[in-house]
């Protein structure tokens, strides 16, 4: 019969040491909860870090931008905050085409814009002519509105009406339609002001191609639209824009389809833009040319003709 195996030992020993096996099967016999305990706590140790581990690793690697981080990155592609901040006026000629189903041009006129920010925002000059070929004026200065037509003082919003300078919303001012022009023309640079809420909408396709959505809204106190910003991850241009008048639901957004990009004064800016028709085709477009930056205008510029002032 074979004999159970011996723990080997010295006979002068007074304390016999056991094998790790057998040291091991003892303490499980005399404290197994104790054991089972630490046991637990470190395989829940070694679970929170590989949980911090894996949280640190998404948070530096895969997280997606924040809304914040697209706008900072959308105004470094454009030239910089600095840059646009230098900008203290200037002026730009907008042509604008309305196409019919078969692409040809049903319809033209351009107005050269003046502008000049200020504390306050920024004055504004409109000069075009009537399709009968009249030279039109349309201002403002501290003492409202004013227009004129070959020289002549005509009512500043029924000469924005007659020239498409208003939108169609009530109590919309004779230049709206000019300074929404501007407005979107300050974009992405407008979106760091105070109250604006940025949100990475995620991705989708523009015409076969990846892009970022931005999805911007305000504090209450600041306005009740929305906007989404259809940008290219490589360049970080705008590529497309929505405007959603309000919040509601239902309501259809304007689409605006942004190309031709160029550096003018340090500032890139879309030089087209595209609205389509819901089967696809061209509508309209309005191209930007001619622009200056800093131009030095005259200060005087803005104010109401002194001729027209003395009638």
């Amino acid at each position: 019969m074979k004999e159970p195996s011996k723990t080997p030992y010295s006979p002068g020993e007074r304390n016999p040491k056991l094998l790790w096996e057998a040291d091991l099967a003892v303490k499980d016999l005399v404290q197994p909860l104790t054991l089972r305990r630490i046991r637990l706590f470190q395989t829940a140790g070694v679970i929170v870090l590989l949980l911090a581990a894996g949280v640190a690793g998404w948070w530096l690697f895969l997280r997606p931008e924040s809304g914040e981080k697209m706008v900072k990155d959308m105004i470094a592609a454009a030239g910089g905050m600095e840059a646009w901040q230098n900008v203290k006026d200037g002026s730009f000629v907008r042509t604008h085409r309305l196409y019919d189903e078969n692409g040809r041009v049903i319809k033209q006129s351009s107005e050269a814009f003046s502008f000049r920010n200020t504390s306050d925002g920024h004055q504004v000059l409109i000069k075009t002519r009537t399709p009968e070929g009249g030279q039109v004026l349309l201002g403002r200065d501290k003492g409202g509105y004013w227009a004129s037509l070959d020289e002549k003082e005509v009512d500043p919003k029924k000469i924005a009406e007659d020239m498409e300078l208003m939108c169609d919303d009530e109590g919309c001012s004779p230049l709206c339609a000019v300074e929404m022009a501007l407005y979107r023309m300050s974009f992405p640079f407008k979106l760091a002001d105070g109250g604006v809420i940025p949100r990475n909408g995620g991705t989708a396709v523009l015409n076969g191609e990846k892009v970022q959505l931005l999805d911007v809204t305000f504090d209450p106190k600041v306005g009740h639209d929305r906007w989404v910003f259809y940008t290219d991850p490589a360049t970080k241009f705008i590529r497309k824009i929505e405007h959603y008048p309000s919040m509601k639901d239902n309501v259809q957004p304007e689409e605006i389809f942004l190309s031709d990009f160029k550096k003018e004064g340090g500032i890139v800016l879309s030089h087209s833009n595209k609205y389509y028709r819901s089967n696809g085709k061209l509508l309209e477009e309005y191209q930007v040319s001619d622009v200056k930056f800093n131009a030095s205008l005259a200060p005087d510029i803005f104010d109401k003709p002194a001729a027209l002032a003395s009638n």
